[in-house]
């Protein structure tokens, strides 16, 4: 067990608790080595929408590096509103790992690794907006 992140899975958990846009979530999975540490969550949003995401992180001297990470966020007729991840799936953004696709058919590159407390962020701005 890792209790560096154990805590992190623990402040994930609390900001989705927390979030006004989140009405539920369900952990699918939450697995935690000594050095690393797996976290898959679906939540179902105030319109009705889904963000599942999904997170595979490395702790080294209680530095946590976000190696893997998807976040998919699906309006209820299950069209991508935005994803945010570091799959290797795009050829032309090679040099620019770190990803968002704005929509099903746009994807463009991003300088920072998103974390999970950003994109909740950035799902309560726009759903405030609307």
């Amino acid at each position: 067990m890792n209790l560096v992140l154990e805590d992190y899975f623990d402040a994930v958990e609390a900001y989705l608790i927390e979030s006004p846009a989140v009405c539920s979530y369900t952990i699918i999975r939450r697995e935690v080595s000594p050095v690393d540490g797996k976290l898959r969550v679906k939540a179902l949003l105030e319109n009705d929408s889904t963000l599942e995401f999904f997170l595979y992180l490395i702790e080294k001297n209680a530095d946590i590096q976000q190696s893997k990470y998807s976040f998919h966020w699906q309006d209820a007729q299950g069209r991508v509103i935005k994803r945010w991840d570091n799959a290797p799936h795009h050829l032309a953004l090679e040099n620019a790992p770190h990803h968002v696709h704005v929509d099903e058919d746009n994807v463009e590159a991003v300088l920072a690794v998103p974390n999970v407390f950003f994109v909740i962020d950035q799902i309560e701005t726009t759903l405030d907006s609307l």
